[in-house]
């Protein structure tokens, strides 16, 4: 389904801009929910505000993020299920997670804890961007939601101390690139939490550095929405699937055709079947993938 924005919702979304952020409130890992900012590390002043220079270290964990440590790794199973749970001012049921005009993509990323992130050592666990049968970003998904999202662990990397690096993108402003013009460009909201995790296999998945793996100009992260579109290519290394041979990973989505980097071409789908599908707690989805609220019957 193609979508397209009118005037009126661009609008809209420079009138939401200035109470639209998020970051990572809690976790809950094997089942057990962990109180706000466990296991993360610590926020900077204004926690929920975002990254738009793809090349700084803040593009790592946040905002100072590579410079302290969690208070505590918290401990979690090889093979489990955590969840992540944004919000955009603090943890009450009446945060709206983050503003309905900042649509885009979810990603987490894992990378050994020794590493502090730094060098060819990310790689990625979840990704999910724009559906296009109901017309639905990962955003809506999260909103509807109370800001969780379930995300699996791999079963079969090796035991040890990770990063656990959870990413939004927000594309409202993303059809112009960041290093042209920096009162715009895309939104990233960035956080890193610490995990040690048990039982676990001996993958060691290939890694990717971040900063890196993006460029200001890689489709996904330059990207018109408010043109028509029909499918969205999430940027990035493909998504570690367990199994045998599958450490070898795959080079991040960058393309070499200069069309794709055209903010107002249409982009490519991600057709990556090896990507699970999330649980997102059977909340009933939006089919309205405009910026205009909508009357989700279930949140």
């Amino acid at each position: 389904m193609k979508v397209a924005f009118s005037l009126g919702s661009a609008l809209m979304v420079l009138a939401g801009f200035a109470n639209a952020h998020t970051y990572l409130s809690k976790l809950a890992l094997d089942g057990v929910q962990e109180s706000e900012g466990q296991c993360i590390r610590p926020y900077p002043a204004d926690r929920n505000y975002p990254v738009k220079d793809v090349t700084s270290t803040d593009i790592t964990c946040g905002v100072g993020g590579v410079s302290k440590t969690a208070s505590e790794t918290c401990p979690v199973k090889a093979g489990s299920t955590i969840t992540v749970e944004w919000h955009h001012d603090n943890d009450s049921a009446s945060d709206d997670v983050i503003d309905i005009t900042h649509l885009g993509p979810c990603m987490v990323y894992m990378a050994p804890l020794e590493s502090n992130g730094s060098g060819d050592v990310w790689f990625k666990i979840f990704e999910d961007g724009y559906d296009a049968a109901t017309s639905t970003w990962c955003v809506n998904k999260i909103r509807n939601n109370g800001g969780k999202l379930d995300v699996a662990l791999p079963a079969d990397i090796k035991s040890g101390d990770y990063l656990v690096r959870t990413e939004i993108i927000a594309l409202h402003e993303s059809d112009t690139d960041y290093a042209v013009n920096p009162a715009r460009g895309s939104q990233f909201y960035v956080n890193c939490a610490q995990v040690s995790v048990t039982n676990g296999g001996s993958a060691e998945p290939q890694g990717y550095a971040i900063p890196g793996i993006y460029k200001s100009t890689t489709p996904g992260v330059i990207f018109n929405l408010y043109s028509s579109y029909s499918s969205y290519p999430i940027p990035g290394p493909a998504v570690y699937v367990s199994g045998p041979g599958n450490d070898i990973g795959e080079s991040p989505n960058e393309s070499t055709d200069a069309s794709a980097e055209d903010s107002t071409s249409a982009p490519v789908e991600n057709t990556d079947s090896s990507v699970e599908e999330t649980n997102y707690s059977s909340v009933e989805e939006s089919t309205d993938s405009s910026v205009e609220e909508t009357n989700y019957s279930s949140a």
